[in-house]
């Protein structure tokens, strides 16, 4: 990959500490190349979780406050990357993780991927999985993954 070329830094988020210090780090890269970020949060969609008819339900009656919660914490991160002097803009969907970040960044047009790894291992990494796991088989780009400080 020729970073003379990035324009455009995806940074997933699901607003935790490990996507946090991601985030810092897709700032320092957007600097160093002249490159913007789309911060990108996926929220989990309830049918995925939630089998019919609950599934209906539960959507305006929980969803509407953790929507306005999650848009909210992504306009704060915005402010902050562009408080760096970086061009920063945001976006959000329903949907499964990786596939979401995958498609995003195929569609955005993302020179390269800079997420947070839990550090998951064992037997939540064998049920869950990992995220970054997933993004990495698959993503259209370059894709870095910065994992928490102290862990491996």
């Amino acid at each position: 990959m020729n970073f003379d070329d990035l324009k455009l830094i995806l940074v997933p988020t699901d607003l935790s500490e490990s996507a946090d210090t991601a985030l810092r780090a897709a700032v320092r890269l957007a600097q160093t190349f002249h490159a913007a970020i789309e911060v990108f949060h996926v929220e989990i969609d309830p049918t995925l979780l939630l089998p019919p008819p609950a599934d209906a339900i539960s959507i305006p009656l929980l969803f509407d406050k953790v929507l306005a919660n999650t848009a909210e914490r992504l306009e704060r991160l915005v402010a902050e990357v562009r408080k760096a002097g970086v061009t920063c803009t945001s976006a959000a969907e329903f949907g499964k993780s990786h596939a979401a970040i995958v498609e995003r960044a195929r569609l955005a047009g993302a020179g390269l991927i800079v997420l947070g790894s839990h550090g998951k291992q064992g037997l939540s990494h064998l049920l869950l999985g990992s995220v970054a796991e997933k993004v990495v088989q698959h993503a259209p780009c370059a894709v870095l993954v910065i994992p928490l400080p102290g862990h491996s």
